[in-house]
């Protein structure tokens, strides 16, 4: 498989850490919008976090070492120009598969939402007791928006048709339909005011999960203080260490199969949400393989 230049790389990695072959961790970046119903700019968030990420530092205080050496390879950027929603997730399934297949863990980067169904397709074939964990400041359990099944607003409504196990945290946003659809069919939804206000116990969060998990992160999930670069921003929203106690717990309980984080849409001259995205990723990745 093809790898990105050094300068476009997770890390800015030297090949001793980064070629396809003696890689791990495989990080897909997938520019993909079409669909984004406020601010644009999804399409640029891949390349923003791998920017960011050459500002990381490799070693970790928390865990006392370096994650890097399990060894991340980026792939160059998907080419979506002139594919529908359909034939960009076909696109993505396809490349997931390979990596999959070779024994590496995938690591998604968005790319609005919708591009997330690619990476599940690929996941839900190889593990068909595939659960989700989805943070977000949106339901997105619409079964339609403005007429389109395939947008944004509508992935976890597209997931959930064939793999209903998922359970959602940071929601603080939702219309009439997915509330109606919310308790119909009494989807674990853990709205933020529970988690900002009233808390929480991750036993129970977790107790929603299957043993082999999907993590979906749309980065609106966290408060705008941590991450302003996103489209559709929300007041409220999950901080950095909660999170991190909550994603180093779920690498701990679950077999976490693969990961992405979408929605960035990187802010000119505000960089640092950019960086808190590509340091969090590190950071599930250290929790992966080091803990």
């Amino acid at each position: 498989m093809s790898h990105a230049p050094i300068a476009n790389n997770f890390l800015g990695l030297e090949s001793q850490y980064s070629t396809y072959e003696k890689s791990k961790v495989v990080i897909l970046p997938a520019p993909f919008e079409a669909s984004t119903s406020y601010q644009t700019g999804t399409a640029d968030g891949p390349k923003a976090i791998l920017e960011a990420s050459q500002q990381v530092e490799v070693y970790d205080i928390e865990l006392g070492t370096h994650f890097h050496t399990v060894g991340i390879h980026t792939t160059p950027s998907l080419n979506f120009s002139g594919k529908t929603a359909e034939q960009s997730c076909q696109l993505l399934y396809e490349k997931t598969k390979k990596v999959l297949l070779d024994q590496k863990w995938p690591v998604m980067l968005g790319g609005e939402h919708t591009i997330s169904y690619g990476l599940f397709r690929a996941l839900f074939e190889k593990y068909p007791n595939l659960s989700l964990f989805h943070i977000d400041a949106h339901a997105d359990m619409r079964e339609a928006y403005e007429g389109n099944p395939y947008s944004h607003a509508s992935i976890l409504y597209l997931i959930r048709k064939t793999c209903p196990r998922t359970v959602s945290i940071g929601i603080r946003s939702i219309c009439e339909e997915e509330a109606l659809y919310i308790k119909k069919n009494k989807v674990p939804v853990y709205f933020d005011t529970q988690t900002q206000k009233t808390g929480f116990d991750t036993n129970d969060l977790f107790s929603h999960l299957t043993e082999d998990v999907y993590l979906t992160i749309d980065v609106d999930g966290f408060s705008p203080s941590l991450i302003p670069s996103t489209g559709t921003p929300e007041p409220g929203g999950l901080g950095w260490y909660e999170t991190l106690d909550i994603l180093k717990k779920l690498f701990k309980k679950k077999n976490v199969v693969g990961m992405d984080f979408v929605e960035m849409m990187p802010i000119k001259n505000v960089v640092y949400g950019d960086f808190s995205v590509a340091k969090m990723i590190y950071k599930c990745i250290g929790y992966n393989y080091f803990q």
